[in-house]
């Protein structure tokens, strides 16, 4: 058998120069959303907008781009899979605001799809927009925090 080459490999795999760059940078904690505008609902457009979960962000990895990957609780009130990258410019010394590309996967009735948004971060606040258009403009604004953890 070739244990050794294997537990060489695990141990190199695992150690801390490695894990650092597997870690994740910052978890981030959406705790909020808003929804504006005409959704279309038969239902009076009844959305919660508490929205708390758990989220990881990778920082400036490949191409620069931020990668964040996480669930929380959608406003149907269902779980929902968050996969986002994201391009992000400092624009003061404590600030940055990007363009976001996320995939969300509700596993309800909430939204599953491609949600493009723009987000301002503030030290550990983010505030995150997102439209759309059909017979009227319509969208949400999320806001969370932003707890650094890694690097």
């Amino acid at each position: 058998m070739q244990i050794k080459p294997l537990l060489a490999a695990l141990f190199l795999m695992t150690s801390p120069a490695v894990a650092g760059d597997l870690a994740p940078d910052y978890a981030v904690l959406p705790l909020a959303s808003h929804h504006y505008g005409d959704w279309g609902e038969e239902d009076g457009d009844d959305f919660n907008e508490f929205n708390p979960g758990l989220m990881f962000t990778w920082a400036e990895r490949a191409y620069g781009l931020n990668y964040t990957f996480g669930a929380y609780r959608d406003s149907r009130s269902d779980t929902s899979l968050h996969l986002s990258a994201a391009k992000m410019w400092d624009i003061g010394p404590q600030a940055q605001a990007g363009i976001v590309g996320a995939y969300i996967h509700s596993f309800g009735e909430g939204y599953t799809g491609f949600a493009p948004s723009l987000q301002v971060n503030y030290k550990s606040v983010f505030l995150n927009a997102a439209t759309g258009y059909d017979d009227g403009l319509y969208g949400v604004i999320s806001t969370g925090f932003i707890i650094p953890i890694g690097r």
